[in-house]
């Protein structure tokens, strides 16, 4: 398997309309982990915009990919957050952005995106490692 055909990048991207609570979303196609997710506010929303990056199993259990500490969701305006990760994740699995717009007169656009490395993912440094000892 070619290096580049390791890594792929999967974009999230929306309007978020006045008052909206939604999600976008992309089943995982093959096993893989996380690595980096990057978060985009273009400027407006003035922390009215709220975003939760998640992966949910197909026994629909979710959880968040990213930690957030004071605050239950990232919030921005006109901001910039990139956060380096290691989570796995499984075919059938399904990777997303849960949205909240509390403005309810204005609408915001957004950006994510999630970087997957599928070449055994977290699981290949324990491979490496085997080999080694």
């Amino acid at each position: 398997m070619a290096l580049i055909d390791r890594r792929v990048s999967r974009r999230f991207s929306t309007t978020a309309t006045g008052g909206a609570d939604d999600e976008v979303t992309h089943e995982v196609e093959e096993d893989a982990t996380v690595e980096e997710i990057r978060i985009r506010f273009y400027p407006g929303p003035l922390l009215d915009l709220e975003l939760r990056p998640f992966v949910e199993t197909d026994e629909g259990r979710r959880r968040d990919l990213v930690d957030v500490i004071g605050r239950e969701t990232i919030v921005g305006d006109d901001d910039r957050f990139e956060f380096h990760i290691s989570e796995d994740v499984r075919e059938s699995d399904v990777v997303g952005v849960e949205y909240v717009n509390n403005d309810a007169q204005n609408e915001y656009d957004f950006v994510v995106d999630m970087d997957f490395e599928r070449a055994g993912g977290s699981s290949r440094i324990i491979d490496y490692l085997r080999g080694v000892f």
